[in-house]
């Protein structure tokens, strides 16, 4: 009996030095996307499914319906009364053409999280290359009539906690990362870049901006900052 307790142990000893080795040999060979994947391993994960969460106001959410609408009330404030009516007669929207829509489509990462609708970048882009004028007419078309289809803004929240925080049961140390459909965010890059190019042209911003700004980023700002400091 004693010779087979001291074989099981040897065995389990044999077992803990293999991984202790394999996982020296992998760190000392990652490289790229391979220290990503250390980091993940190393990185505790927490999980909080089904704690209670207490509201800023001091209450208390149990249950998945109560948890929910805490972080929705906590995060997502009440949007401006009223209705929108954007002003009518402009024409952004003819410098929207196939050229435009392709390179901002083209710029989306086909690894990005679809949003509610499943369809990924990469799915959209297939259907570019059947199609290009038939989603160029329809970014056009809403640009034209400053109209955002409601469906487009419904996002798909992934609840995240914050890293690092001594409690988990406060509703402020979560945060939510909202997956838009690649479509419609299409529709912002196109509104976005046209905006950009339009107070780029007019010298609407300052020289000191570098947000918003094409090929200007914080590395820029912080080199500047520190030749003026030196």
């Amino acid at each position: 009996m004693s010779r087979v307790k001291a074989a099981r142990r040897e065995f389990r000893r044999a077992i803990r030095k293999a991984k202790r080795d394999c996982w020296y040999q992998f760190l000392q060979e990652a490289d790229g996307n391979k220290v990503w994947t250390a980091a993940a391993y190393t990185t505790p994960r927490i999980d909080k499914t089904g704690q209670a969460l207490i509201r800023e106001d001091g209450s208390t959410a149990e249950g998945h319906h109560e948890r929910e609408q805490a972080i929705l009330q906590a995060h997502f404030p009440p949007g401006p009364l009223g209705v929108f009516e954007p002003a009518q007669g402009g024409k952004a929207f003819e410098r929207v053409n196939v050229q435009l829509v392709g390179s901002l489509l083209g710029a989306a990462a086909n690894t990005s999280a679809p949003g509610d609708d499943l369809i990924s970048a990469g799915i959209v882009k297939v259907f570019w290359q059947w199609d290009k004028q038939r989603i160029t007419q329809l970014v056009r078309a809403c640009i034209q009539l400053g109209f955002h289809p409601g469906v487009w803004k419904t996002a798909k929240g992934v609840v995240i906690p914050k890293p690092g925080k001594p409690d988990y049961s406060k509703v402020r140390t979560y945060r939510v990362i909202s997956l838009l459909d690649v479509i419609s965010k299409l529709l912002e890059r196109t509104a976005a870049h046209l905006i950009a190019d339009h107070l780029e042209r007019k010298r609407g911003l300052h020289e000191g901006q570098f947000g918003c700004w094409k090929r200007r980023s914080c590395v820029d700002a912080v080199a500047i900052m520190t030749n003026r400091t030196q």
